[in-house]
């Protein structure tokens, strides 16, 4: 089935954001492998762009050249489902949208994309374009995406605002996070169909500060009783969920709300600050959070 890109400029355009980060390219380039990923570059395959075998890429009729390129030769030691998950849509996939703009000189394969849309491969590496990116160098590889992406549709986004001008859902906002689009019904174990842990779901956005590493993936019920007493106490004094993972292990959302006020009926948040505002979503003021569980 044919992939239209634009379908990805409605729902989707926060996920295609966080697709498009191309720092990914490099990897392709170096045959290095992404945590918990596909294999970019198949292992037993060695690198054919140093110039010394020309006839890995070209058959050996005439000297190597556009002529006698092997088609499809990438897939050899690239993998097609690699480049589709971590980097671009590429198989299968057209870029005819109006809100894609491609450049001349970007070719096209049966009006869709392939490698060499983006790739033009020399037989030498080039130290300032390494990834081969038509019309390169560029001084980062976000600056080769929006030579076909319009910069205006990837302008950072707060994932936390879900709730539209009407007070719906923003479902497209849902999607950074969860794989499927959270209701009610499903609330409680939403957690279980999100795109990465709740750790790493927030670690794309926020860095693990000094406070958070002394208390992310810590066994509560291994601490002091009183700490735990008094985590107990605390949620049923102030009629809030503090939620644990599954092993009982503190995390992100123990001490955040991820979810914007009113979204989640569930989810009491005590909002003392007379706005109603909150800045780092905490589920209780910052005074009380801490007392929470210790004796300060």
């Amino acid at each position: 089935m044919l992939l239209d890109l634009k379908l990805l400029h409605t729902g989707y355009r926060g996920h295609l954001r966080g697709f498009i980060r191309v720092v990914a390219l490099s990897y392709l380039a170096a045959g290095f492998t992404m945590a918990q990923s596909l294999p970019l570059t198949f292992p037993d395959k060695s690198n054919p762009h140093s110039g010394e075998d020309c006839f890995v890429c070209h058959t050996r009729d005439g000297e190597p050249g556009k002529a006698n390129f092997i088609k499809d030769v990438c897939v050899t030691c690239h993998s097609p489902a690699a480049v589709d998950k971590e980097i671009h849509l590429l198989h299968d996939a057209s870029p005819l949208s109006e809100r894609i703009d491609l450049p001349e000189g970007f070719p096209l394969t049966n009006e869709k994309l392939d490698c060499l849309t983006c790739h033009s491969v020399a037989c030498k590496p080039d130290r300032s374009n390494k990834n081969f990116l038509r019309g390169g160098p560029y001084k980062t590889e976000l600056d080769f995406c929006y030579q076909c992406h319009q910069t205006q549709d990837y302008q950072p986004v707060n994932p936390h605002e879900q709730l539209l001008a009407t007070g719906a859902q923003d479902n497209a906002t849902c999607l950074h996070c969860h794989i499927k689009i959270p209701t009610a019904d499903d609330h409680p174990t939403i957690s279980n169909v999100m795109h990465l842990d709740m750790t790493a779901t927030c670690n794309k956005c926020h860095a693990l500060h000094q406070h958070e590493s002394n208390h992310q993936g810590r066994d509560l019920f291994h601490s002091k009783k009183a700490v735990a007493a008094r985590f107990m106490e605390t949620q049923e004094r102030h009629q809030i969920k503090m939620p644990l993972s599954e092993n009982r292990k503190i995390q992100c959302n123990t001490c955040h709300n991820p979810h914007e006020r009113g979204l989640l009926q569930t989810e009491n948040v005590v909002y003392e600050h007379p706005t109603g505002s909150n800045e780092h979503y905490l589920r209780l003021s910052k005074e009380k959070l801490c007392y929470g569980c210790h004796d300060l």
